[in-house]
């Protein structure tokens, strides 16, 4: 794949998967955020729009699915100007986290169409699943985030700058993940994500010489 089309598709993908995210018709705030906890949480999908909400996590699924490709074609954008274990190790952690997410898109749309067939605690367990598996898999994408940042900062393959900052988001990911997933603090590491992959695919579509 060419450097300007991979910049570009870094620019998409991943406003792509933050909008299906975004645009679920879900809760706004976190279970973690609420006095009730899951239980409150599962009961704010009582008639809710629950094929809207199928139908955005799998544009969300989607979304994210094709910008952990192009995070694949990036780092072997890198390996190709010479061996790298930290963009080895990256596109491994990338494919494990996003794989992890994708349960959590699965339980959190099972969840909100239990709670519409008023099996509350069967939804609340599948919203605890779901954010689990979010935590764990999100833990694991943000460190191959902040390898991926920590490679590229190496061989130069973007502005240092734009690598510092992947490599910060990476990190500001993985204490997010384990430390509070479940509240809103969470939603800047969403943003800053897709933030800064729009700005390297800009710079890559700008300086891309093939």
């Amino acid at each position: 794949m060419s450097t300007k089309r991979l910049g570009l598709l870094l620019i998409i993908t991943p406003v792509i998967g933050f909008l299906g995210w975004a645009l679920n018709g879900g809760p706004t705030t976190p279970a973690g955020d609420m006095e009730g906890g899951y239980g409150a949480f599962a009961m704010e999908f009582v008639g809710a729009n629950t094929d809207q909400l199928h139908i955005a996590m799998g544009i969300a699924a989607l979304g994210f699915g094709l910008l952990t490709a192009c995070l694949m074609g990036l780092r072997a954008k890198i390996l190709d100007k010479g061996a790298s274990q930290s963009a080895f190790l990256a596109g491994t952690l990338l494919v494990i986290g996003f794989a992890a997410t994708v349960v959590e898109n699965g339980a959190y749309s099972a969840g909100a169409q239990l709670v519409n067939k008023e099996l509350v605690p069967e939804a609340v367990s599948m919203f605890t699943i779901a954010t689990t598996a979010g935590g764990i898999g999100t833990a694991i994408f943000a460190l191959g985030i902040g390898l991926l940042g920590f490679s590229m900062f190496q061989n130069e393959t973007v502005h240092k700058i734009s690598s510092s900052f992947y490599m910060l988001v990476g990190i500001y990911g993985v204490i997010g993940s384990i430390l509070f997933y479940d509240q809103g603090l969470i939603g800047l590491y969403y943003i800053s994500l897709v933030i800064t992959t729009v700005a390297i695919g800009i710079e890559l579509v700008r300086t891309g010489t093939d």
